[in-house]
């Protein structure tokens, strides 16, 4: 199951690195996207349902429905649930909907994700912000007012918000008083200066000379959890990202070994707004945001012509992933102490490990072998 979310996670970050010309940071979780799409495929039916369990890497069986005619079954989820996430963030998600829902649907949402399902007018902009606001209004963390919404021109029939933010605590805390401004080049040479972090400590390391990147592994205050920045030797960051794989990121953690590291990390703290329809629009589901294109039975109600034919009318505008991560030396949206960390003497330092320019960074769980979070770092916003 985890290499399946993996395998999507990585997906999506080629796809969004690419789209954006390779230049711009962007933060996504494969995990809640997987989770969510999930959803969306128990509601499709049959072109769209099968390229999305392609997708997904979905299990399938066959049912005997009646001699000789079998149904496909699909199992994309097995026990994976938005629990894993909330050890390190915090996740909120919302369908917005204009059209009837298939009250099957309803009920599995309701008792299978903490999404929350809420009637939206399907033209006027004004009332449609005032829906998405007042689902704001209930978030606990939120950068939702910094984000706008664009209004469809046809209508607005059912679009996904997930909103997520990473809460977290290194197990052990970077050197406050060690964090100086330090060069960091960006992918066209430009130089900046950064707010670095530092800290010495035994850390998990492993240098893949293959990939010509080195991985180290920062553990956290939240058990089997493990922040991992992968640096390539150069600034070819877009290579690297398309030579990784499910595989990869499991023998990097597991082949790993612990060495006394002298850490230079970037703090860094945005947001991000990331639409995904682009991307499912690559894997073959353009027809799921047109209208009469897709075959949704399973989500909408549709209702029946004069000739008692039903019209099958509905379809998705948009899924959409907010997330924002805020890291210091103490984690991520954690206030820095007024005291500084206990700095060691003397100790025999085996690597430096200098993040000065782009660089790759995922929480891991290890118990499971499973990416939670993943963000590219074109430049270090603050």
């Amino acid at each position: 199951m985890a290499d399946r979310i993996n395998e999507l996670t990585l997906k999506l970050a080629n796809f969004l690195l690419e789209e954006n010309g390779g230049i711009y940071t962007f933060s996504i979780s494969g995990f809640i996207a997987y989770l969510t799409l999930s959803l969306v495929h128990k509601g499709l039916r049959g072109a769209e349902k099968d390229n999305l369990a392609n997708l997904l890497k979905c299990n399938h069986s066959f049912r005997e429905i009646l001699p000789h005619e079998y149904t496909v079954e699909y199992h994309c989820i097995d026990y994976f649930g938005m629990d894993e996430f909330l050890s390190v963030g915090s996740v909120q998600s919302a369908i917005f909907y204009s059209k009837p829902l298939v009250e099957t649907f309803i009920q599995t949402v309701l008792e299978t994700s903490d999404i929350k399902l809420c009637p939206i007018d399907p033209r006027n902009l004004h009332l449609q912000l005032q829906t998405i606001y007042k689902w704001r209004d209930t978030l606990r963390h939120i950068t939702l007012s910094k984000i706008s919404f664009q209004q469809y021109n046809d209508e607005l029939c059912l679009m996904i918000v997930s909103e997520y933010y990473l809460h977290f605590k290194w197990a052990k805390e970077f050197q406050r008083d060690l964090t100086h401004k330090k060069k960091f080049t960006l992918i066209n040479s430009q130089i900046m200066h950064v707010k670095m972090m530092r800290k010495v400590e035994l850390l998990r390391y492993y240098d893949d000379k293959f990939l010509k990147a080195s991985v180290i592994f920062l553990e956290l205050h939240e058990k089997h959890m493990y922040a991992a920045v992968v640096l390539p030797y150069e600034n070819n960051l877009k290579q690297l990202l398309q030579c990784m794989n499910g595989q990869k990121l499991t023998s990097w953690f597991r082949e790993s070994n612990t060495k006394m590291v002298d850490l230079y990390l970037p703090k860094f703290d945005f947001f991000t707004k990331t639409h995904l329809k682009s991307f499912l629009r690559h894997y073959y589901l353009k027809s799921i945001f047109n209208r009469n294109q897709a075959d949704l039975t399973g989500i909408f109600k549709n209702p029946a012509d004069l000739m008692g034919i039903f019209k099958n009318e509905g379809f998705i505008n948009d899924y959409i992933q907010i997330s924002s991560i805020s890291i210091n030396e103490i984690g991520s949206f954690i206030k820095s102490p007024e005291t500084a960390a206990f700095i060691p003497k003397s100790v025999a330092v085996e690597e430096q490990f200098l993040v000065n320019r782009p660089f790759i960074f995922y929480l891991y769980n290890s118990t499971n072998d499973l990416v939670l979070h993943l963000s590219v770092i074109m430049h270090p916003i603050q």
